[in-house]
C-alpha cells in the first residue's frame, strides 16, 4: 500500500472524527476580520457545552485572571479571538478522541499529557523568540501528534506492528513507522487537519514537525513545534550532561540558541505550567 492509497482508505472510513459544528463555525467566523465580539459571542452562546468550556478555561489557573469571568463577551475580550478559536478547536478535538485506549500499552491520557507539554513549551519558545504568536503555537503543539490516535483507533494492525518494533528495537515511534508504514503519524495528522479546514500554517506544523520543510509559508511556526517536541521528549530523560538536542533542525537551533543553552533552567517551570494546563484540558476530556 502506497501513501496515496492509505490516505484514500482513511478518507473512506465512515466514522472518522470531524470537528463539531460549533467548532467549524467558530473557526470559519474567525477567518473573517470583520467578525465582531458580539457576533462571535452569540454563536458560542448557542452551544451551552461550549459556553461551559470557555468560561472554565478563562477562569482556570492556566490563565490566572483574578476575578471570576461569568459571561462569554467578557471572556472573548480577555482571551482574544485567536485564543477563543484555539480553545474551541482544541477542546473539541480532545473530546472527539476521548474514547478508551485503542491499543494495549498506548495510554490516551499520557498521549494528551505529552501533547499539552509540547503546546506549553512551544508557546514559551514563541514568547521568548518572538518568532510567532504564542497562541498559534499552543494549538499546533496540542495537535501535533493527533495522527497517532488515528492509527491506534482505525488501523490497529499497522499500529501494533509499529508499537512492537518500537518496543523490541528501542526505536522512537517515528523511526519505527518510517520502516513499516507508507505514511507516518505526522502526515496523517496533517491530512486530517486539512480536512478540518484548519489554517495552512497549522496543517504544515503538524505534517512536518519531524521533518522540517523549509519552503512552507510559516516556517517559524513549524520550527517552534519541531523544537518543542524534541525538548519535551529529551528533557524527560535524566542526564548529568543535559538533554541531547542535536536533532533539532539546524536553522531552528541557531535562532533559538539562547533558549536551548538554558533549557535546563527554564524547562522545569514550563513543565509545571503544562501540569496546570492539563488540569483544565484533561479534566474537560474526562468530564465529557
Amino acid at each position: 500500500m502506497d501513501a496515496q492509497t492509505f490516505l484514500k482508505k482513511l478518507d473512506r472510513i465512515p466514522d472518522i472524527p470531524t470537528l463539531p459544528t460549533a467548532a467549524i463555525k467558530v473557526n470559519r467566523m474567525l477567518q473573517n476580520y470583520d467578525t465582531s465580539i458580539k457576533k462571535l459571542s452569540n454563536l458560542i452562546e448557542k452551544d451551552q457545552a461550549m459556553v461551559s468550556k470557555i468560561l472554565r478555561l478563562v477562569n482556570s489557573a492556566f490563565y490566572g485572571f483574578r476575578s471570576g469571568i461569568s459571561n462569554i463577551p467578557h471572556a472573548v475580550v480577555l482571551l482574544g479571538f485567536n485564543t477563543v478559536r484555539n480553545a474551541v478547536v482544541s477542546v473539541s478535538i480532545m473530546d472527539t478522541f476521548s474514547g478508551k485506549d485503542a491499543f494495549e500499552g498506548f495510554e490516551i491520557t499520557e498521549f494528551w499529557k505529552h501533547s499539552v507539554a509540547v503546546a506549553v513549551t512551544s508557546r514559551h519558545l514563541a514568547e521568548k523568540t518572538r518568532l510567532i504568536t504564542p497562541d498559534e503555537c499552543f494549538v499546533a503543539g496540542l495537535l501535533h501528534d493527533v495522527g497517532k490516535v488515528v492509527l491506534a483507533q482505525y488501523f490497529r494492525e499497522l499500529f501494533g506492528r509499529v508499537w512492537g518494533s518500537m518496543r523490541e528495537e528501542g526505536l522512537s515511534f517515528y523511526e519505527a513507522e518510517k520502516n513499516l508504514l507508507p505514511v507516518n503519524h505526522a502526515q496523517i495528522g496533517g491530512h486530517l487537519a486539512k480536512k478540518w479546514s484548519l489554517p495552512v500554517s497549522l496543517v504544515d506544523a503538524i505534517k512536518y514537525h519531524h521533518a522540517v520543510r523549509k519552503n512552507v509559508p510559516n516556517l517559524n511556526l513549524l520550527m517552534i513545534i519541531h523544537a518543542g517536541n524534541i525538548i519535551v521528549n529529551k528533557c524527560k530523560v535524566d542526564s548529568e550532561s543535559g538533554p541531547d538536542l542535536s536533532a533539532i533542525y539546524p536553522e531552528a537551533a541557531k535562532i533559538m540558541e539562547p533558549q536551548l543553552e538554558r533549557v535546563t533552567d527554564w524547562f522545569p517551570e514550563v513543565a509545571a505550567e503544562a501540569e496546570s494546563a492539563c488540569e483544565f484540558f484533561l479534566e474537560e476530556k474526562g468530564d465529557s
